[in-house]
């Protein structure tokens, strides 16, 4: 007699290590909550890349690049806040990681380089046009990534 296991279940006994971009959208929050849920004793890292630090444009001509690195620094602290509470009950280990570069390039070779073994991550992020199915980093993490990775919705 053959046991059916739910894919869920059978993915959670094999999913050790599990990486959610993390930016200030809806939908990263939701990509968390579900790499909680899904995978309830995996180690989840929680990254949050930042795409351009310089004073170059915009009406931060003003500061320095110090000055933006501080501030996106801040900002990930406050994102890592939100998701070490969402993740309070979470059986398993959640680190946090900040990184600067270009998002889906800076995602997918933290994928490979710490031995990931699923990427989830949110459909589309804070800028996103509304006939955009999936959008640009989330495209590109799934074109490019070595591992697995679930697009939440």
């Amino acid at each position: 007699m053959n046991t059916y296991y739910p894919p869920t279940v059978v993915l959670s006994t094999m999913i050790d290590h599990v990486l959610v971009p993390m930016d200030d959208s809806p939908l990263a929050r939701h990509a968390l909550e579900f790499a909680l849920q899904a995978h309830p004793s995996a180690h989840v890292t929680v990254l949050h890349v930042v795409e351009h630090v310089d004073g170059r444009v915009g009406p931060e001509l003003l500061v320095g690049p110090e000055e933006l690195r501080d501030r996106a620094e801040a900002r990930a602290e406050r994102l890592f806040d939100e998701a070490r509470e969402r993740a309070a009950d979470h059986e398993g280990e959640l680190t946090t990681v900040t990184r600067f570069g270009t998002p889906a390039r800076v995602i997918t070779e933290f994928a490979r380089d710490e031995d990931v073994d699923l990427v989830v991550i949110g459909c589309h992020g804070r800028r996103i046009v509304p006939q955009v199915l999936l959008g640009d980093v989330a495209q590109e993490v799934v074109r490019r990534a070595s591992v697995p990775v679930t697009v939440v919705r």
